[in-house]
């Protein structure tokens, strides 16, 4: 491929949700409100909040904001198309309406509810929180803003951006349709003038002035916070640098293994092994393309397919290219004869999707739980194909890492019971979805306080019994 496709296929999973990025990250990022309005099966306006309520269970994990305190976990629960995905889709296409790039013209993925806001725009609004910028990550202050956008498929018929200070609120800018206003420094800048002139109408603020070579300090941190800090990892998402990572980074192998080892995978180690070039690439042009690339820029390629298979391309020291794939390592059972131990290989394509699964959602959990800050990780379907203890030690291993310094959270849909059992998880930590009259529903379980659901109570109990809902009817 030439330079151009590259740049495209980039710039296409940058933003298309399937790929998680390994390294660090140098400033804090949180999510406190997200509300949606006439976005598939919402039609009335929904809020989800990472702000604790006043429970003093696990208090010690959550951060301080100010007088907040900040959530760094939420597991949504639900009955089949109840609009657990809907709610974590609802960030997807908010970060593509503002950092996903589009050419004039382009649809916007605006989707309303079919029956009662077919000719209304969707509204989406989100509270975050940025670190200001600072020399140390540890000393630097939180800014707080609000961002909310209208949009329908063919343009952007509101915006705003605030910030939120201790005792009032600093507008950034507002726009209504073809009408913006600017405040603040922004009014005494170039902006305004290159705004009126500029901006498509299926184009956001945030994403024009945010993507400048030098843009506003506050825009530039808000736009960042979707385009680099707002992971999403829908069930089918693949860490597909995983090959790459291995080849390059010691220290994530040697956590991987870890991982692994820890865990009834069967696996040892993660490793990358010499396969035919013919098997990844079979025309000679494209071979030649690729060597000439390596060349020039070094390091790797990586290659995959909608399945499982992951490759690796690499000039060898005799600038040869190499192709690898990655495997997984089997050691073999002790023998009672006192032969050696045989173990065995086993490309990822052929593991189990329960493995599969588990491998690329560990790098995410070791981000997580490695490091001051991560940003913000939304898991739609946590558990699917492994098993329950599995899925609780991930959960696990993350909550024992955060405190009130630490500024990342883990949100995630589940069906996975286990979670409440054994109390991993605060009240206000757990929300349930139903689908009332054609429209999604949510409330927080530490809303049910006439049902006495107290602090400590049987939480799977409650739930199962069908007292709070998000459960199907059968």
């Amino acid at each position: 491929a030439d330079d151009a496709s590259f740049a495209r296929a980039a710039d296409r999973l940058r933003h298309a949700g399937n790929c998680v990025q390994w390294g660090e990250t140098e400033e804090a990022r949180m999510l406190r409100y997200l509300t949606v309005a006439n976005w598939k099966s919402v039609y009335s306006p929904v809020e989800f909040s990472m702000v604790a309520t006043s429970e003093r269970r696990h208090g010690e994990r959550l951060a301080r904001i100010g007088r907040s305190r900040v959530l760094p976990v939420a597991a949504l629960y639900g009955a089949n198309a109840a609009g657990k995905s809907i709610l974590i889709e609802s960030l997807a296409a908010l970060r593509t309406i503002v950092a996903g790039g589009r050419s004039r013209g382009e649809a916007l993925p605006a989707v309303p509810h079919r029956l009662k806001g077919a000719d209304e725009p969707t509204l989406f609004g989100v509270e975050i929180i940025v670190a200001a910028p600072g020399d140390e990550v540890r000393r630097r202050r939180d800014w707080i803003f609000y961002y909310e956008v209208r949009a329908t498929r063919r343009e952007i018929r509101y915006e705003f951006l605030s910030r939120l200070r201790s005792k009032d609120e600093e507008v950034l800018f507002e726009r209504s349709g073809t009408d913006v206003e600017f405040y603040g420094d922004l009014d005494e800048g170039p902006a305004v003038a290159a705004v009126k002139r500029f901006l498509a109408p299926n184009r956001t603020i945030l994403d024009f002035l945010g993507s400048a070579e030098d843009p506003p300090a506050m825009i530039g941190a808000v736009r960042q916070w979707f385009s680099s800090e707002l992971h999403i990892v829908h069930p089918g998402s693949r860490f597909i640098s995983l090959p790459g990572t291995i080849e390059m980074d010691e220290l994530f192998v040697g956590a991987m293994n870890r991982g692994l080892s820890a865990v009834d995978t069967g696996i040892s180690r993660i490793d990358l092994e010499d396969i035919p070039l013919r098997s990844v690439l079979d025309d000679e042009k494209d071979i030649q393309s690729a060597r000439d690339r390596l060349a020039v820029e070094g390091g790797a390629l990586m290659f995959g397919d909608e399945g499982k298979k992951c490759s690796l391309l690499s000039l060898d020291d005799a600038e040869g290219l190499r192709a690898r794939q990655l495997v997984a390592v089997h050691d073999g059972e002790p023998r009672s004869d006192g032969e050696p131990v045989r173990g065995f290989t086993l490309p990822m394509s052929e593991e189990s999707d329960g493995t599969a699964r588990f491998m690329n959602l560990l790098p995410i959990i070791l981000q997580l739980c490695e490091g001051p800050s991560r940003g913000v990780f939304l898991v739609d379907e946590f558990e699917r194909s492994m098993h329950p203890l599995l899925a609780q030690e991930l959960i696990r291993s993350f909550l024992d890492g955060v405190g009130r310094d630490d500024r990342r959270q883990l949100i995630f849909t589940t069906h996975e019971l286990q979670f409440m059992r054994v109390q991993l998880l605060r009240r206000d930590e757990i929300w349930l979805l139903d689908k009332v009259s054609g429209e999604t529903r949510l409330t927080r379980l530490s809303e049910f306080s006439g049902e006495k659901v107290r602090a400590g109570a049987d939480l799977l109990g409650f739930y199962s019994s069908g007292r709070l809902g998000g459960v199907p009817r059968i």
